[in-house]
């Protein structure tokens, strides 16, 4: 099932509060839809499990839970001598999630009778967990629906904007748009993108905000150079006696490590729109030492403006730039020096009531913060500021380009059809343009302005269903493919995440992008362009579910060299090295292992990695010494699968089951308690030997046998991603004990450490294969994927394997696929 909007029609309120009516009032859809749908794969289904039905599940209630679930008697209101499998019918499937849920906690059956053995819990339940997870996904599918509505993400919206009408929205500001939610890591699942109260209001705040800066209906707005001197920032009184002192000019302000060494500094932003921001300004680095960072932002609204390292002599500054979007209104703007370092205890230059401005580091006096040795040269990362400037805002072309296309008829009905045709990624109808000149034709009535009447005409276009959901269908008539037209809105979001371009349009326009050649090409075309860097950046954040990095953070007493910019850099490696990989074309095989990573000075710095300079990721050759390679053993996955105190083996197997198994376990019983604590007298134990008393217990054996060796064999690497050969444990007696990071996998096959298991996984290449394909396909169609679309999911796969497994090729292989056509 999808999700459907509150209103098929438009959003916005017109003048003298007409609403542009919607062309029927859509039905919210309860989660449960009974579709023909899931009914044809719930039949399906039993057909195909059948034998696991009779063979395996019915012969385990017979033995353990007929006694007390059958015609006879039902305990509990249970019976399960005759239950079946129905996706359709949430009561049946929520037996079936609680038959789960008492056989892996070990309530069923009761402990006065005979205990099954763990690999039979193991079986039934894996069988459960297969059959709740087709009724789920089941919902997602939009076949048998006329259409189904699937909403554009947040970010696909500010993509959108910006494409439609040259706006860079902020859509993560406090006036921005609310989260998206999430489904196993995907954030753009039509069925979890609902839309509420607070969105209509987010919608119309932000269209009308959007329209305003891209329209400019008023005069060209006056540019501005904001331009600060360093005592314009710090020494303002004594800005007169520098000058007749000669050092008006060479006055500069220091910042030394440490987030709270600086002061806010208020700038008032005259007009909304983008603004050059420039900063000239030198870094100090210490011999063998990190170079300071530069980080600029409003903290009124914690929005980053410029983030990067500085490495700049004094004597020769640097001008770091960057064009940001900034909202009319007044903003405390901070510059801190990010590096972590000791507290300078205010000592930084005391230059309240002094006339003791600083000039070079050569003019400190005594009882000021040293910067220097005797020898003048760094002793921490130090960062010195010249000037600041805003300047803006930019405008490209007066009027702005957006208003010269919209108003470049007169015609308000053409300028409608036009912008809406653009807007909705598909030709209007008459109708539809119609519902959109009421507002129009009443603001005229009142006595406004054609371009005042005509913005809420195009308030009504932005506030839309058409516009805000990817429409797929169509309610007069039945198709189980897509049109041309809805195509090329789903290529365009799966490889760009914004609106298709006019070339995709017009392919669609003539009934030529269905055409499998046609497709292939495009993908090429769309892969080498620009935009494509938004499929190489949300695609691995979602599958490999990146949000959940600095979700706990690291406790500062165990890992004091963690800090904000090693988060981020550990992001980017990740990035960088998939985004690399699709670049190159390169194999699937590569994310389980690889002898090259993406990396920056700073994450080098944590990996134990020498001769990295730089901020910015760099390819880099791989020694087996690193302990690296693929992304397994990337600081990033290491950390999102650990807590802000130790690293989680059971959190790590979940996560490698979910994302590169593709085989996700059960989820665990209630109240299943944590690991033990050891009496601080007691000899130390690793993780590992506390899990083993945890599967000591019949009931988390079956699933822990699953899970436990694939976190275990990384236990080498800390809760940051570190490298290490014993564990360090604060409570305890004794030494800390060496670390055994060998396993066993349910088949038998037995490992070593990491490298070993990954030797493993490649083995099993066509299962990592078909996982990655599986969660592509989720991505690209925005859905749970169904026992219906398994076959297709195989020749996909198989497709792949001739052409090496190629990353580019899967994609290819997937757009020109049935599966990526039917609805």
């Amino acid at each position: 099932m999808t999700a459907a909007p509150e209103h098929s029609g438009a959003l916005h309120k017109g003048p003298a509060g007409t609403v542009l009516s919607p062309d029927r009032p859509m039905t919210r859809l309860p989660i449960f839809a009974l579709t023909a749908s899931t009914l044809l794969i719930s039949h399906t289904l039993m057909g195909a499990e059948s034998r696991e039905l009779t063979g395996l599940v019915r012969p385990f209630f017979q033995e353990h839970c007929n006694k007390c679930h059958d015609a006879k008697k039902q305990k509990g209101d249970l019976r399960v001598d005759n239950l079946v499998v129905d996706l359709q019918s949430p009561k049946i499937m929520g037996q079936w999630e609680e038959i789960m849920s008492r056989i892996n906690s070990g309530d069923m059956p009761p402990d006065d009778e005979a205990r099954p053995k763990p690999e039979q819990i193991s079986a039934v339940s894996d069988w459960i967990v297969q059959q709740l997870r087709e009724a789920e996904t089941a919902r997602q599918s939009s076949a048998g629906e006329r259409v189904a509505f699937r909403k554009l993400t947040r970010d696909e919206y500010a993509n959108t904007i910006r494409d439609l009408l040259g706006v860079n929205f902020d859509v993560k500001a406090p006036t921005g748009l609310p989260e998206d939610p999430d489904w196993k890591g995907f954030e753009r699942i039509g069925s979890v993108l609902t839309l509420s109260p607070a969105h209509v209001e987010k919608y119309l705040s932000a269209a009308d905000a959007i329209l305003d800066e891209a329209l400019s209906l008023r005069p060209e707005p006056k540019r501005e150079v904001i331009r600060w001197e360093a005592f314009d920032m710090r020494w303002k009184g004594f800005k007169e006696e520098y000058q007749s002192r000669g050092i008006g000019d060479k006055v500069r302000i220091e910042i030394v490590p440490r987030n709270y060494t600086t002061d806010s500094w208020n700038v008032e932003i005259k007009t909304t729109g983008d603004y050059l921001l420039r900063l000239k300004l030198s870094g100090l680095r210490p011999e063998g030492g990190r170079a300071p960072r530069l980080k600029v932002y409003m903290s009124s609204i914690n929005t980053t403006l410029i983030e990067q390292d500085v490495d700049a002599p004094e004597d020769k500054p640097i001008t770091v730039e960057a064009r940001v979007h900034l909202v009319a209104g007044k903003y405390p703007i901070r510059i801190i020096n990010s590096v972590p370092g000791p507290n300078p205890e205010g000592r930084r230059s005391r230059h309240s009531g002094t006339p003791n401005a600083f000039t070079t580091t050569r003019s400190r006096v005594p009882w000021q913060l040293k910067l220097t040795d005797d020898d003048f040269k760094p002793i921490q990362p130090t960062l010195i500021i010249d000037t600041v400037e805003w300047d803006g805002p930019i405008v490209d072309s007066w009027p702005t380009k957006a208003h010269q296309q919209i108003y470049s008829s007169k015609d308000a009905r053409e300028i409608l059809t036009n912008f809406a045709t653009r807007a909705w990624r598909r030709p209007v109808q008459a109708r539809e343009i119609e519902r959109l000149m009421q507002p129009v034709n009443k603001s005229l009535e009142l006595g406004d302005s054609f371009e005042v009447a005509v913005k809420n005409g195009l308030m009504g276009v932005l506030c839309s269903k058409s516009f805000l959901y990817l429409e797929e269908g169509d309610a007069a008539k039945a198709s189980p493919t897509l049109s041309d037209y809805e195509l090329a809105s789903r290529l365009s979001y799966f490889l760009w995440s914004t609106m298709p371009d006019a070339r995709l349009l017009d392919l669609a326009k003539q009934g030529k992008l269905h055409e499998a050649k046609t497709l292939g090409a495009e993908v090429k075309r769309m892969l080498a362009d620009a935009k494509a860097q938004e499929f190489a950046d949300s695609f691995p954040r979602q599958w490999l579910q990146l949000r959940k990095v600095g979700m706990f953070p690291p406790d500062k007493e165990l890992y004091p060299d963690y800090d904000e910019n090693l988060e981020q850099s550990m992001v980017a490696e990740t990035l960088g090295f998939f985004n690399e990989v699709l670049k190159r074309n390169g194999s699937l095989r590569e994310f389980l292992d690889s002898d090259w990573t993406m990396i920056n000075e700073r994450l080098a710095m944590h990996y134990g990695i020498e001769g990295i300079r730089g901020d910015q990721m760099q390819r880099i050759a791989l020694k087996p010494d690193d302990h690296r390679g693929g992304l397994l053993t990337q600081a990033s996955v290491l950390s999102l699968t650990s807590d802000g105190t130790r690293h989680r083996p059971v959190h790590r197997g979940v996560w490698m089951l979910e994302s590169i198994i593709g085989k996700p376990p059960p989820p665990p019983p209630a109240n299943v308690p944590a690991l033990s604590t050891p009496d601080a007298k007691a000899k130390k134990t690793t993780v590992l030997e506390k899990l083993e008393q945890h599967r000591a217990d019949p009931n988390c054996t079956a699933c822990h046998n699953k899970i436990d060796p694939l976190g275990i064999a990384f236990d080498n690497y800390d809760a940051i991603g570190r490298w290490r050969t014993v564990e360090t444990i604060k409570d305890g007696t004794g030494a800390d004990p060496t670390l055994d990071p060998s396993g066993v996998l349910p088949d038998g096959r037995k490992f070593a450490d990491s490298v070993a298991l990954k030797m493993i996984l490649l083995e099993d290449e066509d299962k990592f294969a078909a996982a990655v394909t599986d969660k592509l396909a989720t991505y690209a169609l925005r859905r749970g994927m169904t026992f219906s679309d398994r076959e297709e999911l195989k020749r996909i796969t198989e497709e792949s394997k001739a052409n090496d497994y190629k990353l580019a090729s899967l994609i290819e292989a997937l757009v020109t696929s049935p599966l990526f056509l039917k609805r």
